[in-house]
Parts: structure tokens; C-alpha cells; sequence
């Protein structure tokens, strides 16, 4: 059932202040025309939203019809700027030439030398003259080419089609729903395994060691279900194993691909984790799938964003079904995508973004592996039982795509009418349980480039240890390993309702949405000369929530110069902060290395006698005298400090101006000041913070605007003691002039712009 395919290679490349579409290759020669991102950030945060999955329909922000109106729409815009003028001609002339010889046409999409357009959604592109989207046909498939050093061997299956499945859900990370991804996984693909297609094993140790040894058998596919994430200090993409401990370890794509290297029969990778497919914007290796496929593997399958149950159990299937039967990895995710685009009017069918290393097909199948028989009903009733099962235990929410897809083939399939009546408003009157979703994945804090613990090193110090075995069964490390699916329901929720995933996945193209922009920090002011620092306006705002992820592409500030107990600082003592705003706040994050974390107790008169992250912060004293001491009703000194006792772990202290012994006005201790949402979370080696400060609480009346400028110091205070024995003993600050003396004369604080873009 193989097609065999001409080739249509076009490269996206920079051409002075903008872009260029170069056909490299062609059935009828090379081509090139300038190429224009045809979105402004706005558009492509609305195409993100167009594209995720629907919620209940009360939850929707737009009716279907418009989601699906707006999706072609998108993509026919993107596919007029890549497929115009010369190159245009050039891939219409190469249709024709395919058709004459009886093959279809592949467009192999080259970003290597533009990464920063890495995260837009080329799945969607859309033919005018065609008429149609090129994905959704195995005549024009469309697949992301990524060089690779090795071009390994065609591999020849005779059935079954094999499967390995790694879950990991370390337990210092937040929880996967692993009974219900087993449950998921195991009904979708129940019949595929009962025909002697497809064998699922399921590893029981999710560690790389574990990894390794499993793959001294013969395996086909690696699938993987987990946490993901991007390490910022080595720019990367991650995936999150287990350590022997049960904690995060998190794995580099080069260092997973390692290990996949040698294992010559395994041609495929699925990655069901967040942000599988991101690269860093400037190496488009960087992303855990383009890593794997630059070291040889021939494609690797990475899902750009989350999916809906749903969508996931049309995906599982359907994809494991086309592969078992035959069809090319390009031909195969063609016909995936088309099931998904009739199975409901989500636009959910160009989440899966296709890597290839080269130009032959994975596999190739024997006869007798594509010769097994269907029976028509088995897919129905392994559907139905895991309903079915998932009823008994109570768990409506896994019972309903089940449901939900079954009537969708068969609405008078058995009882299933009846059933969904009974699990849909369960299912709406179900709280969301942590064990039930998976928040925003969290990847640790960043580690600064002077973190004594690099990422992936040696054991995690004062971890948790893995829970103990229950009544219930054994300990789920010595269990069956859980098979996964596609879904993190509550970060889709936030894409819909606040713009989240907008702001994730194309941070850079939103900072600087003059639309969003205007609309969060007013209109654009004069320049504000020259400044120590600018920070950038906040389109989305941050919440300070303790995920952490809102900072992801926000520039980083040192904080680094001992101002005060030098030399008492501990070895690996070292801070960096990053910071936002807009009309209502500014809004800052702070990582801290610290190798002994000491937190506030009990109450002084400054209560603060524990570690903290502070900041002075006044109008631009660019002007003032060097010696004029700090203004009151206008500067002030905030303190974000970590406490024990409370749910938040901080709070902020206001200090206030006040008059000294000697008549000079200098910084006065201060209280809590409620309206600061701060929230801290300890980390191994250190402590992570985030805040909203309300222009309010350091004294302004009215927003600030673009252009203005702040004077500023943002300061780490490293402690001893605890009580009446508190002592500071150590301050590090993002100033090197911030001495005792000059915290109260604002003219040797750091200037910082209030800009357009972070």
C-alpha cells in the first residue's frame, strides 16, 4: 500500500530583514520568493486558540462552524505567503510532473536556518488552488526534513508491529492520570492487538537504565507519555524520566538519542509530552524530536500541543491502524489526520507535527503483516468494555470519549445512548481532582549558568521518597506501567479562557503584538535614553501561581555582585531575575541558587529574618544629585520573603520612607502588604519565586506608560539564624554599587526603561 512520492523540498531562509522561500529541489527545478509571515501575533495567538480542542459547549469561546471557518482561513494565508509567485509555479508545475508519472507530490519543509518560525503550525497549510489542505491528503503530504549524520536501514516488519511504551510520573513532578492513560491506550488499541497486529509492551521501569535494557529486544516504536519541558541553561528540549528514587530526571534528546542509536530495528518515536516538538528559536535541533531524528531515527511523531480525549483515541488508533496496514509514515499521518477532521468539527488533526530524517519510509511491511483480518465489531466492543469498567470505578470522565466515540460510529451500539446520558452531567458536576489532570508542566527551576548542580547529574539530595505499597496493590514502580494518552485538560482550559498557550508557544511574536501591547501598556511614549535595563510589557499578564511557566522566553538579569558578606557567601550562592508590566502591575521572577534555604519564622519587627528577594524601586532619579537621599511617598523597598506556616510559603513587606535619627530620610521596617501576590516554592539546590506588585503598592497612582523609566536594584538576601539569632549574611544584588549607604540614595540604583518588548 506504499505510494512512492516525488519530492518538493522548500527551505525558509533569512533575506536581509525578512524571509525567503527556496525550493532546493524539485521535479521541475529550483525556484525562490520572498516570504512574509502573513500573522501578526494577535492572529496567530486566535489560529492557536481556533486549533485546540472544544470544550462542553458552554465553555466555548466561538460556535464550531467559525472554529473551522477560521482554521482554513489561517491556513489558506499561510499557504498563499509560502507557495507564491515563482515557488507557487514551481510546486504546481511539480504536481502536474508527479501526476504524469503516477506519483504524488511531497513537500518537505526545511526551518533549520529559521527557528524562530519553528513554532508555527506549517500542518495547516492551506492550497487556494487546490482548495483544499495539503495534510489532509496523501497526495501532498507535508513532513518537517531534518539532516541527519546517518541514513539507517530500512527495516522489514512481519506482523505484529512493535510497541514500546514508556509512562514516567516522577513523584516530585505534578501527577499523571496513569491508570486512566493505561485504560485509554489499551481500549484503542485492544483490537489491533487482538488481530495479531500490534504488541504493546509497557515498561515497568521508566528509568534510562531501564530504557536501556529494553532495548536489547526488538522494538519498532517508542512511545512515550510524560512530562517534557525546555532547559534554558543548556537550550534544549527535555523529556522527564524516572531517577531509581522515583524523582525527575530530566534527558536530553541527544542524550535519549544515544541510547536509541544502536537500537537498529526501532524507526519510530511518539512523543506524548508537553512541548515534544519546541525548539529554543535558535538551534532547530534543539527540540527533543528534531534531536532524536538529526542522530539517524527516520521520523519522529511530536505532538505542538495538547488533544482532546477524543481526538486522542481517532489519533491512537487510527495511526497504529494505517502503520499496521501498510502505509508509509507520510501516507499514514495523511489518513490519521482525515479521521480526526470527520470524527468531530475540532481542528485538532494538525497537532501532530512530522519529523523525517530522510527519504525512505521506516518501515516496510511483509505480506503476511498486512494480511490479518478485521473484524468489523472488535474495536466497538473494547470500547465499550473499557466504558463499560470505567463506570464501575466511578471514573465518568475516562468513560466518556469512550462513549462519545462509539456513538459516533454506531449510535445504536448497545446501551450506549443510555450510558452517555447518565456520564455527561457526572462529568460536569465532577470537580478536577490533581490525580485527574495534569497541570502546566514544570521542568525545575532553570538552572543559572553557575548552579553547582548541572541538569541530569547525581542524585537528587532530600528527596521524597517513592510512596509505600497500599492494600490496593503494589507499589506502582512493580506494577504494570501504564500506556498513555494526549490529554492536559486544565492547561487547554486556560488556552481557551485566558490565552495561555499563545503565550508558550509563540512568546517572542506576542511581546512584541503592537495591538496587545497598546492594549496592556498604552500607547507607544517617547524614548527614554539611555538605561541600565529595559524590561518589556506584558500583552498576557503572568499570575503568580507557582508554575512558573509565563517566563519562559523573558530575558534574565544577574544577580550576582556581593554587596554585602562577601566573604561569608557559600560557594554556589547566585540569583537571576526577570521581570514584566503593564497598566495594573509589574510582575517579577526570581531563581535562586542557594544551597542552604532558610525560611522566615516566628515575628520581629522586621519580620523578614529568613532568606528573601527584594528590590528598591522610585521614579527615574537619572537626575538627581548623587547624594540626595530617598524620596518620601515615592520610593520604596519591597521584600519578598519566604515563610513557613502559610499555604503561600512568602509574603511581601513594604519598607516606606521615613526619617532617621540623624534627619536624613532613609528606609523605615515596614509590614505585610496583602495586596502583593507573591508565591515561592523550594526547589532542590535553592528557591523559586513570582509576584504581582500592584503599581499601588510602591506609590503610584497612575499606570505608567511606554517609555518611563524606574529606578530599581533587585537584591538576594541569604541568611543564618532563625528568631531573635537572625543575621544577614550574605546580600547579592543586580547592582554592584547597592552598598548599605546607597540603598537610600536612589541616583546609584539601576535605571530600567518600561518598554515594548521583553
Amino acid at each position: 500500500m506504499g505510494r512512492e512520492y516525488l519530492d518538493f523540498d522548500v527551505a525558509v531562509t533569512r533575506e536581509g530583514q525578512g524571509y525567503a522561500a527556496r525550493v532546493l529541489a524539485s521535479p521541475v527545478g529550483e525556484a525562490s520568493a520572498p516570504f512574509t509571515l502573513p500573522f501578526s501575533a494577535t492572529d496567530l495567538a486566535q489560529f492557536m486558540l481556533a486549533v485546540g480542542p472544544p470544550r462542553v459547549s458552554s465553555r466555548r469561546l466561538a460556535p464550531a462552524e467559525a472554529r473551522v471557518v477560521d482554521v482554513k482561513e489561517y491556513g489558506r494565508r499561510l499557504g498563499d505567503a509560502l507557495l507564491g509567485g515563482d515557488v507557487g509555479r514551481a510546486f504546481r508545475d511539480s504536481l502536474s510532473a508527479a501526476g504524469a508519472q503516477g506519483r504524488d507530490l511531497r513537500l518537505r519543509l526545511r526551518l533549520d536556518a529559521v527557528p524562530d518560525l519553528d513554532p508555527v503550525p506549517w500542518e495547516y497549510l492551506y492550497d487556494s488552488a487546490l482548495g483544499r489542505f495539503l495534510t489532509l491528503s496523501q497526495e501532498t503530504p507535508v513532513v518537517r526534513l531534518i539532516d541527519s549524520l546517518e541514513r539507517p536501514p530500512v527495516v522489514t516488519v512481519d506482523a505484529p508491529l512493535r510497541v514500546l511504551v514508556m509512562v514516567s510520573s516522577p513523584s516530585d513532578m505534578p501527577p499523571l492520570a496513569v491508570d486512566r492513560e493505561e485504560q485509554l491506550l489499551r481500549a484503542t488499541t485492544g483490537d489491533l492487538v487482538a488481530s495479531g497486529r500490534l504488541t504493546v509492551t509497557v515498561l515497568d521501569d521508566a528509568t534510562l537504565t531501564g530504557l536501556q535494557r529494553a532495548l536489547l529486544d526488538d522494538y519498532h516504536v517508542l512511545h512515550f507519555i510524560g512530562h517534557g519541558g525546555f532547559d534554558q541553561e543548556a537550550q534544549e528540549g527535555v523529556l522527564v524520566l524516572e531517577r531509581e528514587d522515583g524523582t525527575a530526571h530530566r534527558v536530553s534528546g541527544a542524550r535519549l538519542g544515544t541510547l536509541l542509536h544502536d537500537a537498529r530495528t526501532m524507526q519510530l518515536a511518539v512523543l506524548n509530552a508537553c512541548e515534544g516538538a519546541r525548539t529554543s528559536g535558535r538551534d532547530a535541533f534543539s527540540g527533543v524530536g528534531q534531536a532524536l531524528a538529526r542522530q539517524g531515527l527516520p521520523a519522529v511523531v511530536a505532538m505542538q500541543t495538547e488533544i482532546s480525549d477524543r481526538a486522542a483515541l481517532v489519533f491512537s488508533h487510527e495511526f497504529y491502524w494505517f502503520l499496521t496496514r501498510g502505509l508509509g509514515i507520510d501516507a499514514a499521518i495523511c489518513e490519521v489526520r482525515k479521521a480526526m477532521a470527520v470524527s468531530d468539527e475540532a481542528s485538532e488533526w494538525g497537532t501532530a507535527v512530522l519529523l523525517r530524517s530522510g527519504v525512505d519510509q521506516p518501515f516496510s511491511f511483509t505480506a503476511s503483516a498486512t494480511d490479518a483480518a478485521d473484524r468489523p465489531e472488535s474495536r466497538l466492543e473494547s470500547l465499550y468494555d473499557a466504558a463499560q469498567g470505567a463506570i464501575k470505578a466511578n471514573a465518568p470522565r475516562m468513560a466518556l470519549p469512550l462513549l462519545e466515540q462509539i456513538a459516533r460510529v454506531r449510535p445504536d451500539y448497545q446501551d450506549v445512548t443510555q450510558l452517555l446520558e447518565r456520564v455527561r452531567p457526572a462529568v460536569q458536576q465532577e470537580p478536577v481532582h490533581p490525580e485527574t489532570v495534569t497541570p502546566p508542566v514544570e521542568t525545575g527551576p532553570r538552572p543559572h549558568r553557575t548552579d553547582p548542580r548541572p541538569l541530569e547529574t547525581g542524585p537528587r539530595p532530600e528527596t521524597s521518597p517513592r510512596p509505600s505499597p497500599t492494600p490496593e496493590g503494589p507499589d506502582r514502580r512493580h506494577r504494570k506501567r501504564p500506556v498513555g494518552t494526549w490529554v492536559r485538560a486544565v492547561v487547554l482550559v486556560a488556552v481557551l479562557v485566558g490565552g495561555w498557550f499563545a503565550w508558550r508557544v509563540l512568546p517572542t511574536l506576542l511581546q512584541k503584538a503592537d495591538p496587545l501591547v497598546s492594549a496592556a501598556c498604552g500607547s507607544s511614549a517617547a524614548a527614554p535614553g539611555t538605561t541600565d535595563l529595559v524590561i518589556g510589557c506584558a500583552p498576557i499578564a503572568p499570575t503568580a501561581d507557582g508554575s512558573f511557566d509565563d517566563w519562559r522566553s523573558v530575558p534574565e538579569h544577574d544577580v550576582d555582585a556581593a554587596v554585602f558578606g562577601g566573604a561569608n557567601r557559600r560557594a554556589g550562592l547566585t540569583g537571576t531575575w526577570q521581570a514584566l508590566w503593564d497598566g495594573e502591575a509589574l510582575y517579577l521572577h526570581a531563581i535562586v541558587a542557594d544551597p542552604v534555604v532558610t525560611t522566615a519564622e516566628g515575628a520581629a519587627p522586621q519580620w523578614w529574618n529568613g532568606d528573601a528577594v527584594s528590590f528598591e524601586i522610585g521614579p527615574d532619579a537619572r537626575k538627581l544629585g548623587r547624594t540626595v537621599p530617598v524620596r518620601k511617598g515615592q520610593d520604596f523597598h519591597v521584600i519578598l520573603a519566604l515563610r513557613d506556616g502559610t499555604d503561600r510559603r512568602a509574603a511581601a513587606d513594604v519598607n516606606t520612607v521615613g526619617p532617621s535619627s540623624k534627619g536624613r530620610p532613609v528606609f523605615a521596617n515596614g509590614a505585610e502588604q496583602p495586596a502583593i501576590s507573591v508565591v515561592a516554592r523550594l526547589r532542590d539546590g535553592g528557591y523559586e519565586l513570582e509576584a504581582r506588585v500592584p503599581w499601588s503598592a510602591v506609590g503610584r497612582t497612575v499606570a505608567p506608560q511606554r517609555g518611563d523609566v524606574l529606578a530599581m536594584n533587585v537584591n538576594i538576601s541569604d541568611a543564618k539564624g532563625s528568631g531573635a539569632d537572625w543575621m544577614l549574611r550574605t546580600m547579592l544584588s543586580s547592582n554592584p554599587q547597592r552598598t548599605g549607604p546607597n540603598q537610600n540614595l536612589p541616583a546609584r540604583w539601576q535605571s530600567v526603561a518600561l518598554g515594548d518588548s521583553g
